[in-house]
């Protein structure tokens, strides 16, 4: 038999391979529960921002759609206010020009129709003679408030006083005189009327 000799000294061995084994092992674990809980974390906190996102999203439109109205009221004032000083450059008074033209008027004329268009009056009057449009004529030219008188048409037409009711009648009334009407274009002195015109 062989002795057995040993001069190490007898030092028991630790088993360190399992405990790195075991050590590793805890540290995987731990590594994978902080991940898991990260991911939770994550998931909550991708909802709550989803949620902030949508709030912001529906802000902003919000936002925009006031910026946007803002703006548009904006250019409507500016529409309004150019409009406002549209009109009052073209508007004029016209209670003193259809005043002028009554007092113009002869005893026996009639002022059938007016419109006031942008720079001129357009009238339809009926006389019971041609001596009377003429001088009504010359007072509208002689008139301050008017730059040009325009006469567009003359017609005449029977009194409706004096006309029968028989269709099949032949005779001709002799005694009655048509009357003209007169269609006229008036252009108005604007510097004039904006002046304030006749004083009464």
């Amino acid at each position: 038999m062989v002795p057995e000799i040993n001069l190490l000294p007898k030092v028991e061995r630790k088993q360190s391979s399992n405990l790195v084994l075991i050590l590793v092992g805890v540290l995987f674990g731990v590594l994978v529960l902080f991940l898991i809980m990260q991911l939770f974390s994550l998931k909550k906190d991708i909802s709550v921002l989803s949620s902030e996102e949508t709030q912001l999203v529906e802000q902003r439109d919000v936002l925009v759609a006031q910026v946007s109205s803002s703006v548009s009221a904006q250019e409507a004032q500016g529409t309004l206010a150019s409009s406002v000083t549209f009109v009052e450059s073209i508007s004029y008074p016209v209670s003193p020009l259809i005043d002028e033209v009554h007092r113009l008027l002869l005893e026996n004329t009639y002022l059938r129709d007016y419109q006031f268009g942008e720079t001129g009056v357009d009238l339809v009057v009926d006389f019971e003679t041609m001596n009377d449009l003429s001088v009504f004529v010359e007072n509208l030219l002689n008139s301050p408030y008017f730059t040009d008188v325009q006469v567009q048409s003359i017609s005449t037409f029977e009194p409706s006083g004096n006309t029968e009711d028989t269709a099949d009648s032949t005779e001709t009334d002799f005694d009655v005189q048509s009357r003209y009407s007169a269609t006229f274009t008036l252009m108005i002195d604007q510097a004039y009327l904006s002046a304030g015109g006749a004083r009464p």
